[in-house]
């Protein structure tokens, strides 16, 4: 497989030194737990199957062996589109023996995007589902068979094995023995394909080193043990939930409790039946499980640790969770590219929990850079966010052009978001450089307005997005989704804010109240579809002044 490894050998020779990288693999924490705790349940499944150490042991090597008996081998792409399910871990493990590189595809990907994906990959097996949420995969990986040259094999799980695909049960039966297959922390173990809005999307590649590292780490800071349950309701087709859900449970040798589709009522159900102690995932979850109607009869008391990604956390959802479900909301940063570069734990101060974005992971920097990327800017100053240490990615896959812009040789890894940090290290978001309102050349934070608006009693969610002008460029919109009963007009807003000192050019000048925003699967808001929705006159948005 063709990488661009950036990182030069003195930097992986001093993570070595320092103890944040070594050649430990998935694999060999996986195989610690079954021989500590074989019959320890591994992973409970939607719908309520569950399966110990010793018997995910079993189906790992069957598959293993199956899999290099169709030619998978060291460095070969074993590409995964499936829901949350045991399959997916099962086939994850069996790929990361044999050495190969584990392609993870989100479920909602079609015929375009996995064209693109799969050829520019050249996966060389694909395990998929024969149907789900009504959308026939089978049917669709037909289709796209005749286009993919370097696919060996399609296994379909659920499916009968027809018309030139698989049955996932050839996997599963019995196989010769795999010998064991010689890792190095280095080797990439993950392709991971960002869900942005560009044309092309970029596939990240991390090895054995990042990865493990950072589990170990997130394990460090929010206090975990093999001891404890985590729980997984993003998908982990999706570096969120690939992540911090699977790996994060094997790599602890912990039980994972997966959740297919998001409902709050069967969350709050799965957290009391499994004790759930742990979970990353979106911040709107919380907010959607402190609005179940049934949170006040569970018994919530085992989640200790919510980490929350995507979103920032209102200082009242972290004192509301912490009273009414009895976890603390951690604030964390990561990206596909670094998985988590900052964080706070736990036991740190509530200002700091929910008020900052955490500080640098152990072993790891991070840095505020000018517009021109070379000068460190002071605490309190606006820039990009950048971070070097182990839990940066090797680069993008086969991309020496963007990987050269995103990064530096020097170890940096450049975020494109805007950042402040102050005199203790800590970070904050302010926006991305394009959760921007250009209004007439004066630059509008999106982030910054929208922490405000979050504090609005008739405020649920709220994300601003910029509406083109042709006098002045762009307007600020203020897209909002109230709270249950609420209702709120565009002058209430504007009276909110300027009660909070906002200068009179950051204010919104229309205002959108929908029910739903349209989400990324790790739920990150797509503030272009949104955008697109009010231009094209599909989404109604409400005009203030003309002019201020």
């Amino acid at each position: 497989m063709t990488t661009s490894n950036t990182s030069n050998r003195e930097m992986i020779r001093n993570y070595v030194e320092e103890g944040w990288w070594g050649n430990r693999t998935l694999i060999d924490a996986f195989e610690e737990a079954v021989s500590r705790t074989p019959e320890k349940t591994a992973i409970v499944a939607p719908g309520g199957a569950r399966l110990s150490y010793r018997a995910l042991s079993a189906q790992v090597d069957r598959v293993a062996g199956n899999l290099a008996v169709a030619g998978v081998a060291k460095g070969g792409v074993v590409s995964v589109q499936l829901p949350n399910c045991i399959e997916f871990v099962v086939v994850h493990l069996a790929a990361t023996r044999l050495g190969a590189i584990t392609n993870p595809l989100l479920p909602n990907y079609r015929a375009k995007e996995l064209e693109y994906i799969l050829k520019f990959a050249r996966s060389q097996v694909a395990v998929i589902c024969d149907t789900h949420r009504g959308f026939d995969f089978s049917e669709m990986y037909l289709e796209l068979r005749p286009k993919l040259p370097d696919l060996k094999a399609v296994y379909v799980v659920g499916g009968d094995g027809m018309n030139g695909l698989r049955g996932f049960d050839e996997l599963l039966a019995d196989a010769p023995p795999v010998t064991a297959t010689e890792h190095r922390g280095e080797d990439i173990s993950a392709l991971i394909f960002t869900s942005g809005t560009e044309a092309t999307p970029k596939g990240v590649i991390h090895s054995h080193n990042s990865m493990m590292y950072a589990t170990t780490q997130m394990a460090r800071v929010a206090g975990l043990t093999l001891d404890d349950v985590v729980w997984m309701p993003s998908p982990i087709s999706h570096g969120t939930g690939f992540t911090w859900g699977v790996r994060q449970a094997i790599s602890l040798g912990a039980t994972l409790v997966l959740q297919d589709i998001w409902d709050a009522e069967e969350a709050l159900r799965l957290i009391e039946a499994e004790r759930c102690s742990f979970v990353l995932s979106a911040t709107p979850f919380v907010t959607m499980m402190l609005d179940a109607p049934s949170l006040a009869t569970r018994d919530t008391s085992s989640l200790r640790v919510f980490g929350c990604a995507g979103a920032p956390i209102p200082r009242q959802l972290g004192e509301q969770a912490r009273r009414e479900i009895g976890c603390t909301l951690i604030g964390m940063w990561g990206m596909t590219e670094c998985f988590v570069g900052s964080a706070s734990g736990p036991q740190e101060s509530d200002e700091k929990l929910w008020e900052t974005d955490g500080h640098a992971m152990p072993g790891a920097e991070l840095a505020i850079f000018d517009s021109e990327r070379k000068t460190i800017l002071s605490p309190g100053e606006v820039g990009e966010l950048a971070t070097r240490g182990p839990h940066v990615a090797a680069g993008y896959f086969n991309d020496p052009q963007r990987t050269a812009e995103t990064f530096r040789s020097d170890g940096w890894l450049f975020t494109s978001d805007l950042a402040r940090m102050d005199a203790d290290g800590y970070i904050r978001l302010v926006g991305r450089k394009k959760d921007i309102v250009n209004r007439g050349g004066l630059k509008i934070s999106a982030r910054e307005i929208e922490d405000l608006l979050i504090e609005h009693p008739a405020v649920e969610q709220v994300v601003l997005v910029p509406l083109p002008d042709h006098r002045l460029g762009e307007r600020a919109c203020a897209c909002v989704v109230t709270r249950p009963g609420a209702a709120v007009a565009l002058d209430d807003l504007v009276a909110f804010l300027c009660a909070r000192g906002v200068a009179k050019y950051k204010l919104p000048e229309f205002l959108s109240v929908v029910d739903a925003f349209p989400m990324t699967p790790s739920g990150k808001v797509q503030r272009h579809i949104l955008r697109d929705e009010i231009v094209g006159g599909r989404i109604p948005a409400s005009a203030g002044p003309a002019s201020r």
